[in-house]
């Protein structure tokens, strides 16, 4: 059986259309079997959707976009 993840996510806490708990719920409905939450320069989303992801089952690695100019 194939398991796929998504390791490039986004939620409300950057630029996604999804709050981090919505985010889980929808990747567990779609059949993933993880993801990342990376949003830009923020954190903010993360302990939510690791409580989400552990309610539902749902493995969810913490990570972060970093903006940077050169």
């Amino acid at each position: 059986m194939n398991k796929y993840i998504d390791l490039h996510t986004h939620s409300t806490a950057s630029d996604g259309s999804m709050k981090p708990a919505e985010l889980v719920r929808h990747a567990k409905k779609s059949g993933l079997a993880a993801i990342a939450l990376t949003d830009h320069d923020t954190i903010d989303g993360v302990s939510e959707a690791l409580k989400e992801g552990k309610r539902k089952g749902l493995e969810v690695i913490p990570g972060i976009e970093i903006s940077v100019a050169f």
